[in-house]
């Protein structure tokens, strides 16, 4: 029992580390991006959400895992233009940028499905 405490200690500890650590580097990264701006760098403009969203309708397996995913992840096998694809969903997102970027990894137009 009491390794499990002390294993659960240790990962909480991992845990308050490693978000030391990222915004350590968000810091870092604000810094770096003023000096590019400064210097006369444009950067890119982000997309905006749902700019990836495919034309040809969502699956309706992948829209039922999203509706009933949890926080563990679940994997989904899908066709994309005649290819098979095993998709690991879970946790929040927006199903529209799953199918996306399932669409991308695939190498195919989002929409030839």
């Amino acid at each position: 029992m009491w390794r499990g405490r002390r294993r659960i200690r240790w990962l909480e500890d991992e845990i308050t580390a490693a978000r030391a650590e990222q915004a350590e580097l968000r810091r870092r990264l604000e810094v770096f991006e003023m000096i590019a701006g400064a210097a006369g760098a444009a950067l890119p403009e982000p997309p905006w959400p749902g700019t990836g969203v495919p034309a040809s309708p969502m699956p309706a397996s992948l829209a039922a895992a999203a509706h009933t995913a949890s926080s563990d992840e679940a994997p989904i096998m899908l066709d994309v233009g005649g290819i098979e694809v095993i998709a690991v969903i879970g946790g929040p997102g927006d199903p529209r940028e799953w199918w996306s970027a399932v669409c991308k990894l695939a190498g195919q137009p989002e929409d030839a499905t």
